[in-house]
């Protein structure tokens, strides 16, 4: 990236500060600017993504976990595991914990040769970029769910499970499916194709499925990446959909909501699956997350949960104002 109104000014104090271990002081004098124009290039540096993080903790080190409440998940729900980190100040900062309780996860149910379904989406996306894989398997990983068009966009599905299989030294499946089909006639037609037959084939044997959740607004990916518009939005709502899990629309309870938008999507892993499969993960965190968080819960499509501790006490809490209300 260049930066033609400071030369390579800015790359020159991130290795004083980073690599030689220079104050901001220090950096200031030997550049001959200020310590405020030092710790503002610092920070546009972060804001822009010039600075990468990494922590090699050792394999036993956990972070603070509210474990009354994940018993209470795990009671409740019939998880067979809840895993609420804390709360940090940062979304990276949760990410990263997730990060790390994921790969504690990994490595108590992935066997060689085991095979792993993954979603999209942006928290996924974060999750697997920042997990460190220290364990290596001879794993399978799969999409599962269609694309949106560019396959290079880091929360494609194919993307992450691509760098997943990468960071175990697996084997990566790439699905060329469109997410969602112009008509139900077209995906019909796809669906007979030998190449898509064998996708399909592959994800009933999934053991192991990562997937994200996300409400039904303008802030979801689903929106942001043009597969819903407004008109859609309101067409869902008007059948009481609150939100999806890897692209399978829910209402409050949980159950599959028939739909037109639904007729013609490439559904890899349905509902029925969901609750067959061994080890379904479900991660989420945030407000908006809530409603979905629960439904999913109550539906019984997953039964690991991961999310950090405010979001968890919110599902709580919404749910106990929704038994004294009534």
């Amino acid at each position: 990236m260049a930066y033609k109104d400071s030369g390579n000014i800015i790359f020159k104090i991130l290795k004083y500060y980073y690599v030689d271990d220079l104050s901001q002081a220090e950096i200031a004098s030997k550049l001959n600017i200020s310590r405020v124009a030092v710790s503002r290039y610092i920070s546009r540096a972060k804001g822009e993504g010039l600075i990468e993080h990494k922590i090699n903790y050792p394999k036993n080190f956990s972070f603070e976990r509210n474990e009354e409440l994940e018993k209470e998940f795990i009671k409740k729900y019939g998880l067979k595991e809840c895993i609420i980190v804390s709360s940090k100040a940062s979304l990276t900062e949760t990410l990263i914990e997730l990060s790390n309780e994921l790969e504690k996860l990994f490595g108590k149910i992935i066997r060689d040769h085991t095979i792993i379904g993954v979603g999209w989406g942006t928290t996924l996306d974060k999750i697997i970029e920042y997990i460190d894989i220290r364990e290596k398997k001879n794993v399978k990983v799969l999409p599962l769910v269609g694309g949106y068009g560019r396959v290079f966009d880091n929360i494609h599905s194919n993307n992450i499970a691509r760098i997943l299989a990468k960071k175990f030294n697996g084997i990566s499946y790439m699905v060329h499916i469109p997410a969602i089909l112009d008509t139900k006639e077209i995906k019909e037609s796809i669906l007979k194709d030998s190449a898509a037959k064998e996708i399909y084939r592959l994800a009933k044997r999934v053991e192991v499925a990562l997937l994200c959740m996300s409400d039904l607004s303008k802030e979801s990916t689903l929106y942001k990446k043009k597969q819903l518009d407004e008109e859609d939005i309101y067409y869902l709502k008007g059948l009481g959909v609150i939100g999806d899990i890897n692209f399978v629309f829910l209402d409050r309870e949980g159950n599959f909501v028939p739909n037109e938008i639904s007729d013609r999507q490439t559904m890899l892993f349905p509902t029925e699956q969901m609750k067959t499969t061994n080890y379904v993960v479900g991660v989420a965190i945030g407000e908006r997350k809530v409603e979905i968080i629960r439904a999913v819960l109550k539906g019984k499509l997953i039964n690991i949960l991961m999310t950090d501790e405010e979001t968890a006490k919110l599902v709580t809490d919404k749910e106990t104002a929704k038994l004294v209300t009534g």
